[in-house]
């Protein structure tokens, strides 16, 4: 199981009206979570093999960029003990790229190399853990990161890596996923749809009102967070042609002296962050970009995170626990979307 579906359910789609026809839902299991499917308009194809043809599309996301499954492409790549070029697939290579690009946009902070710190904390693939780990597991894991030690060759379609860095892009996966389903959804002639693989969402054309769809983005607990407190709704934003993404700081901790350590690890200090921001959502029009700048953001913090949002009209909203309750702030951009 991942990390990913502790913090799940942060955004969830809105039912409309009773009166209107019911969409077609198509649901299903894969990168260590749950999607679905919800269709508007006209008849669609055979349910039948459109189910089969999405569940195709999340297993391929799989089996090239998850570093959950031990047999994906990227899986391979992390374990070859060499510095020489390593071939890989397109998918990985655009996702990677991406990847990169936004590391060297957040000065770090967004570091698809994180894997060895992400683990040494116990939230990644060596197991959870529920105490802080040595100040020298900390610089050792550190040694084996570092987004600017990886170099891409797109022309031949390769990638190299020093020997023992490890890449994760989990924090990209679900919206990349989003994105495949989508373009697969299009190909298949569906035009208005409702796309969420591990709550990660990306809408197209309208919803069975005809309208915009509906999407609840979820309200983070107030005071001490608990990974089984209620979800409720914190805003409701309309979504037409785009994707949506959220990352949250408060259902995947462990506590220890008297402490909160979140699993978002900021990558230029190696440790979890400690800034009072609870939760990003980012709009944008893919769904894998959405996924990756809400993990940016949620590590730069409220204030750097925020600036760095207007810099580069990211549609965004910030929610902070402080002292008087949960703040907001949002980008002009991100209030267009309020429903």
């Amino acid at each position: 199981m991942t990390p990913r579906i502790a913090a799940a359910a942060m955004l969830l789609a809105v039912t409309g009206c009773a009166s209107v026809s019911e969409p077609v839902v198509l649901q299903g299991e894969g990168l260590g979570s749950t999607w679905s499917v919800k269709i508007a308009g006209p008849a669609t194809p055979d349910t039948a093999a459109l189910r089969a043809g999405i569940q195709q599309r999340i297993d391929e996301v799989s089996r090239q960029i998850n570093r959950w499954d031990t047999a994906s492409t990227l899986s391979h790549l992390n374990e070859a003990r060499t510095e020489e070029w390593q071939p890989v697939s397109s998918a990985l290579l655009d996702a990677l790229s991406y990847a990169l690009s936004l590391a060297a946009d957040t000065g770090g902070a967004f570091d698809p190399t994180v894997a060895p710190l992400v683990d040494a904390w116990g939230f990644g693939t060596a197991g959870r853990r529920f105490e802080p780990p040595t100040a020298q597991a900390i610089s050792a894991a550190r040694e084996r990161t570092g987004w600017n030690k990886v170099t891409l060759d797109t022309a031949a379609r390769r990638v190299r890596r020093p020997a023992g860095l490890q890449i994760d892009l989990s924090s990209m996966t679900h919206g990349y996923a989003a994105d495949q389903v989508a373009t697969y959804l299009k190909s298949a002639g569906v035009r208005s749809y409702l796309v969420d693989v591990g709550s990660e969402i990306r809408a197209n054309g309208s919803s069975p009102e005809g309208r915009p769809w509906r999407i609840a983005i979820e309200r983070p607990p107030e005071g001490s967070s608990s990974e089984d407190a209620p979800r409720t709704p914190q805003r409701v934003i309309a979504l037409r042609d785009a994707g949506v993404a959220t990352s949250g700081n408060y259902r995947y901790y462990f506590d220890y002296g008297g402490r909160r350590y979140s699993h978002r690890i900021d990558p230029r200090t190696g440790e979890p962050v400690t800034h009072p921001l609870a939760s990003v959502t980012v709009i944008d029009e893919q769904c894998m970009r959405a996924d990756a700048l809400a993990t940016a953001l949620t590590v730069l913090g409220p204030e750097e995170g925020f600036a760095f949002a207007e810099r580069h009209n990211v549609a965004a909203l910030f929610i902070l626990q402080t002292s008087h309750g949960l703040q907001e702030r949002m980008t002009p951009s991100f209030a267009a979307y309020l429903n």
